[in-house]
């Protein structure tokens, strides 16, 4: 009888365990084919109000920043979807400003928007630009920032929002008028929101990934 009642357990708890991951939600993949549209290859251009590298307390910030590039449709995660080259901080009588003076910063490009996740739900990709490199000068400090910025990009507004943790970048190169403000190895924080269209329309670029 004792041997009856543990074939039957065993029987019951091997039904139950069974049942259990036909009916557990399955783990979504993550994204491998990804799409531009309206077409593929597509050119873009790509605005921003309000762009702010901030660093050791000090924020440098640019009310006018824009850039321009490729995307275009890829396979793999992370993708390469993205060649963004150029990127302007600043123009013509309305420079980037902080309290140590005008700020000027010249992008080294081209850098790359790199996907990782998609919501289709909410249309946002998910992912980073790399090789990101910029020599900032303010006063009489000149550094460079290189390394990674993860964001966000959201088909319905076209809003390739940028929040690159202080741990993604990097500060090497710096000149003597730096001593006491920045130095060799710090860390900056990188925020801006912009808002891409197809070059010479009104229409902004989507990214799909499935």
């Amino acid at each position: 009888m004792r041997s009856t009642f543990g074939k039957l357990a065993l029987v019951c708890g091997a039904a139950t365990a069974a049942f259990a991951l036909a009916t557990a939600p399955a783990m979504a993949a993550s994204p491998t084919n990804w799409v531009i549209g309206p077409n593929s290859p597509e050119s873009f251009t790509a605005t921003s109000s309000n762009v702010v590298l901030s660093i050791n307390g000090i924020d440098m910030t640019c009310t006018y920043s824009d850039a321009g590039g490729t995307l275009q449709s890829a396979t793999g995660n992370p993708a390469a979807v993205g060649s963004i080259d150029p990127v302007h901080f600043g123009r013509s009588g309305e420079p980037c400003t902080s309290f140590l003076g005008a700020v000027d910063t010249v992008a080294n490009t081209p850098w790359t928007l790199n996907v990782t996740d998609y919501d289709a739900g909410s249309g946002v990709s998910q992912g980073y630009i790399s090789g990101v490199n910029a020599r900032v000068t303010v006063a009489t400090c000149a550094f460079t920032v290189t390394g990674t910025a993860h964001g966000t990009y959201t088909n319905s507004t076209g809003d390739l929002a940028i929040a690159a943790n202080p741990t993604e970048l990097t500060v090497s190169d710096p000149t003597a008028g730096c001593s006491g403000v920045v130095a060799a190895g710090d860390h900056p924080s990188f925020n801006g929101d912009y808002f891409a269209v197809v070059s010479g329309t009104s229409t902004h670029p989507t990214i799909v990934g499935s």
